[in-house]
């Protein structure tokens, strides 16, 4: 008898002995009546178990910045203890409550292991770079710093879409890699750079690194931050000749403290040492062709060799904080982040996926807006 047989009807109808495979047993007498059973294959169920282990950890593995090295990365040279095998996690992940900003490794500041990872000059082209366990298939990102350990933020780029890089690799970081430009007023010393993204599974992770600004490669040029509310991505420019920086930006908003509740292609410059020389981190470089052409100011097309003035550094909007428990939502799975405040600093996506706004608006971070000092 064919053990499908043995089984009965009702039992092969539902298939429920047909996957996973098992084993027969001999038959077993009881009381002269004889029994056939069936036992599971052992072996089927513990890889069962392993594979579904390893998707549960891929669920939760997300990206993370490799380059500059994070605080508590395992890359970060200055780093004493364990690293942190969560950087890629989303924030509230998995039942644990994150800290923000920085998922609290902002207390390192000061100590060996807060000392700087990269010397960028201010005015100077630079890049970042991602790792992680799963892109998502993209995202919208921004990357900005804090000069005072974590007070306030200064967003200095935003990319709408496809960041992480879709067709990039999860764990190649010369595929995840983007470029941007360091303010070239923003003032010197040691600060934090800080990197956000918001994928379409309505999560967000923010990862931050101790970087040091040197002295400007070129004289800022100063301008106005217009006034409005949060949302608005008008400005009040004011033309200058002398202002040929590639990426010089026009004046935005200004952005208050962020706290949990408020809260073109260009050539790439190699890292520095805190004494000015190459440094043994390399970042990883590449032409980033999937963003060629693409960087924008809002409203106005592309802001290469635009030769409209730069913003106060501190006219900079704060981060979009979302996704947080702070009642701000991102859409889902249809669509990637439009950020309400990006600055002017936009490259924009591969439009695979439409952009949308989070809402509601005045739950996503509340922003003032000031005349800057000419």
């Amino acid at each position: 008898m064919l053990e499908d047989d043995r089984m009965g009807p009702h039992l092969k109808q539902v298939g429920y002995f047909r996957e996973p495979p098992w084993h027969c047993t001999d038959t077993h007498s009881t009381f002269g009546l004889s029994f056939h059973y069936a036992v599971p294959d052992m072996n089927y169920f513990k890889n069962t178990i392993i594979l579904l282990i390893a998707l549960a950890a891929s669920v939760h593995a997300h990206m993370r910045l490799y380059y500059p090295p994070p605080f508590a990365a395992s890359n970060n040279p200055h780093r004493t203890g364990p690293p942190d095998e969560r950087l890629d996690y989303p924030y509230n992940c998995c039942g644990r409550k994150t800290v923000y900003p920085c998922r609290g490794y902002l207390d390192l500041l000061g100590t060996d292991q807060g000392k700087p990872v990269a010397t960028w000059p201010a005015g100077s082209v630079q890049n970042f770079s991602l790792v992680g366990g799963g892109t998502h298939y993209g995202g919208s990102c921004q990357v900005g710093f804090s000069i005072d350990k974590g007070k306030t933020w200064q967003v200095v780029s935003s990319y709408e879409g496809n960041c992480p890089h879709r067709k990039g690799g999860n764990n190649a970081p010369e595929e995840q890699t983007f470029q941007f430009k360091v303010p070239s007023d923003m003032p010197s010393g040691d600060h934090v750079f800080a990197w956000t993204w918001v994928n379409r599974e309505q999560e967000f992770n923010m990862v931050c690194s101790s970087v040091t600004i040197s002295d400007s490669l070129e004289p800022p040029v100063p301008g106005y931050a217009s006034d409005g509310f949060c949302g608005s991505s008008s400005a009040t420019a004011r033309a200058d000749p002398s202002a040929n920086a590639t990426l010089s930006a026009s004046p935005v908003e200004q952005g208050t403290p962020a706290t949990p509740s408020t809260a073109g292609t260009l050539d790439a410059e190699k890292p520095f040492d805190g004494n000015g020389q190459g440094s043994t981190l390399r970042s990883p470089r590449r032409a980033l062709d999937r963003h060629r052409g693409r960087a924008r100011r809002v409203g106005t097309g592309q802001i290469t060799d635009r030769g409209i003035t730069h913003p106060a550094y501190m006219a900079r909007p704060g981060f979009l904080l979302a996704n947080i428990g702070n009642g701000c939502k991102t859409p889902k799975e249809t669509a990637e982040v439009k950020y309400p405040n990006p600055g002017l600093d936009v490259v924009a996506g591969d439009e695979e996926y439409p952009l949308a706004l989070p809402e509601p608006a005045d739950k996503c971070g509340a922003y003032i807006f000031r005349k800057a000092t000419p």
